[in-house]
């Protein structure tokens, strides 16, 4: 039972961490790259879309459930989308990063730290992320609308991208240097 509780408590961090650095890395990425946005919620740089595969990669599960409620919080309140956009996009959003989680983890045999994810293997991982989120969010709209908003799908898709690619490779460099197994294989 104890077990159990330290693993339902090691998750919910998880989750904790997610939304706060989506929500986090969201800011910054208003900040930095307001003047890039295409329309609301649609930015040519998007840096949270690192968060969401990270936090796939990293945490599995709780990575998709800290998307899912960091996204849902920012799609109802943070950019005020309509209900049915708030709830889809937010699926969208942490579907597609889980999904290509779930991709990598299998055809790549992730292991833990990203330990196997090379950087070709990194790119390919992003660039899938990158273009399943917006693709998703796009087929929602498209359902529900029959409109298809291509500039702001190349948009998403490229944003997506880069942010990935931005976050993901700094987050592998400070794994890479901060990982104590890898500092006394080079000491010995």
């Amino acid at each position: 039972m104890a077990d159990l509780k330290e693993k339902a408590l090691k998750h919910l961090g998880y989750v904790g961490i997610t939304i706060i650095s989506f929500i986090g890395l969201n800011w910054i990425n208003e900040l930095l790259f307001i003047r890039l946005e295409q329309s609301s919620g649609v930015n040519w740089v998007f840096l949270p879309a690192g968060v969401r595969l990270l936090a796939t990669l990293l945490f599995g599960f709780a990575g998709f459930v800290g998307l899912l409620l960091a996204s849902l919080y920012l799609n109802f309140h943070h950019f005020a989308f309509e209900d049915v956009r708030a709830a889809s996009g937010a699926v969208a959003a942490a579907g597609g990063p889980y999904l290509a989680y779930l991709f990598a983890k299998h055809w790549f045999d992730l292991g833990p730290r990203l330990r196997n994810l090379t950087a070709q293997r990194l790119l390919l991982t992003g660039v899938l992320c990158g273009v399943v989120s917006p693709v998703s969010h796009h087929a929602f709209m498209w359902v529900q609308t029959g409109l298809v908003d291509w500039t702001a799908l190349v948009a998403m898709i490229t944003g997506d991208i880069v942010g990935i690619l931005i976050v993901l490779y700094i987050a592998k460099g400070l794994i890479t240097l901060t990982d104590p197994r890898d500092l006394d294989a080079d000491l010995h």
